[in-house]
């Protein structure tokens, strides 16, 4: 896999473990193991590091954007390291440009960071991250944590496959 001067990822699934039924209690969304060391040795590389995250229960009032700021905050310590977090907070009938599979998301992420397409990778574990990749002109890698293994199917052939973000240290060229 190539450098990159930013990588995006998904979160459930691929940053955090995937609850089916939406996390009903923020206090309990649990990061993979790995993906505190991950983060770091990519950040100490100059990697940029940024999540697009599809978040509607703010719009089911679930939780309010605050509680998931607050989450953010919490992993964002806990990993030890920088990232900038772009939600969708929209319900999927909205009609909006930044729910995922829409590309809304990742443009702010290439925006924020002056970082061009060709320079960046979006990693998640869903059909809609692959095509919201797609839609931004960015390369997709999918990783087989979450609903990956069910997504493989797919996107198989259109994407580099990861087990887990473990993997992602061993596959940088």
């Amino acid at each position: 896999m190539k450098p990159y001067r930013l990588i995006i990822f998904d979160r459930d699934g691929t940053l955090t473990y995937e609850e089916h039924n939406y996390h009903r209690d923020l206090s309990k969304v649990r990061p993979y193991p790995f993906v505190g060391g991950v983060l770091q040795r990519l950040a100490a590389e100059g990697v940029r590091l940024a999540v697009a995250t599809n978040q509607s229960g703010i719009g089911r009032g679930l939780w309010s954007r605050a509680e998931v700021d607050e989450l953010h905050n919490r992993l964002a310590k806990a990993w030890g390291v920088e990232l900038t977090w772009h939600i969708c907070p929209h319900l999927p009938g909205d009609g909006c440009d930044c729910r995922k599979p829409e590309a809304g998301l990742i443009r702010q992420s290439l925006s924020e960071y002056d970082c061009q397409p060709a320079d960046a990778l979006f990693i998640g574990d869903a059909l809609t991250d692959a095509q919201a990749a797609s839609s931004a002109g960015i390369d997709f890698a999918l990783v087989l944590t979450g609903r990956g293994r069910a997504a493989l199917p797919d996107i198989g052939g259109q994407a580099v496959v990861l087990d887990t973000l473990a993997q992602l240290e061993n596959s940088r060229g």
